[in-house]
């Protein structure tokens, strides 16, 4: 445990009203959010946006693509591109899951590279690793969380603070994840620029030749650069969304199943639910069984 970022994130649990067991709240630092978790969460699917999650106190678990991915104080994730990650939290009320989550702002990241004069020394392949937390982005980490105890210290030292993190990260054995977002022509930006596609898009119909032809690829190409940035192949991917986003209509908003199924783009009820039972172990009628949390 770095004792440091820890006590600063513990301080600013005790700020927060309130004493639900897990959480979510605003930092004051645009694009900054603080999380924590008094309990034990099994492996589920959640959906994972670009940032960094970066932990104190505790530890997460991820698959992804056959991969482990073990985070927690000595570790911070980077994510480049959106996945959908199984993940599972170790928290207790003794020792609660802290951390903070930063978004990436892509106009200020291609800034950001800019100003960089040298560039990660290999490609980005996997649009997921971990970045050790320590020298210089552990002392970028702890000043960020310091700023974040003072609303006034938040408003004016926070978005220097995000971007030095974001700069040693980028200096990181992981740098080159955020970096090849900011390379247009890279098949890594293309697969990124697919994702944003089929995030805002899921519910439609959308191909895998439609999204080659749109990234430029043959489909062979875009299905091999696709499954190397998420570790997924594309319908495998697409699905996941929609039967993620189910959940969360199911479980946040009380839809039925019926109406579930045809908001996230199925067209046979009965379909979706052999898929959604496939995928989470419990039918959509008892989608309130699962754990449902921020995907921090």
């Amino acid at each position: 445990m770095n004792q440091p970022f820890a006590k600063l994130l513990a301080d600013f649990r005790v700020s927060i009203d309130g004493t639900a067991p897990s959480g979510l709240a605003k930092t004051g630092v645009p694009g900054v959010s603080f999380f924590w978790d008094e309990t034990h969460i099994d492996r589920a699917p959640l959906l994972y946006d670009t940032g960094l999650v970066i932990i104190g106190q505790g530890h997460k678990v991820g698959y992804l693509g056959g991969q482990q991915f073990v985070y927690g104080s000595e570790m911070c994730l980077v994510i480049g591109v959106p996945v959908p990650f199984e993940c599972e939290a170790h928290g207790s009320p003794e020792e609660p899951l802290l951390g903070l989550r930063v978004d990436i702002d892509l106009p200020a990241l291609h800034g950001l590279v800019a100003r960089l004069k040298a560039k990660p020394a290999s490609e980005a392949q996997m649009g997921v690793k971990g970045a050790p937390l320590e020298g210089g982005l552990l002392n970028a980490v702890v000043r960020l969380a310091q700023s974040i105890q003072d609303p006034m210290d938040a408003e004016v030292l926070g978005s220097g603070a995000v971007e030095e993190v974001i700069y040693r990260v980028l200096q990181s054995e992981a740098g080159n994840v955020l970096y090849a977002l900011t390379q247009h022509h890279s098949a890594y930006a293309s697969i990124a620029r697919a994702l944003e596609r089929m995030h805002s898009d899921y519910r439609d119909g959308l191909s895998v030749e439609e999204l080659a032809q749109e990234s430029s690829m043959s489909v062979s190409a875009f299905h091999r650069a696709f499954k190397n940035v998420t570790g997924e192949t594309p319908i495998q991917y697409l699905k996941k969304i929609r039967l993620i986003k189910a959940k969360g209509l199911l479980v946040v908003e009380g839809a039925r199943v019926e109406q579930a199924a045809y908001e996230v783009g199925y067209s046979s009820a009965s379909q979706f639910s052999r898929e959604f039972k496939r995928y989470f172990n419990v039918p959509p009628s008892e989608a309130d069984s699962l754990p449902y949390g921020a995907a921090v």
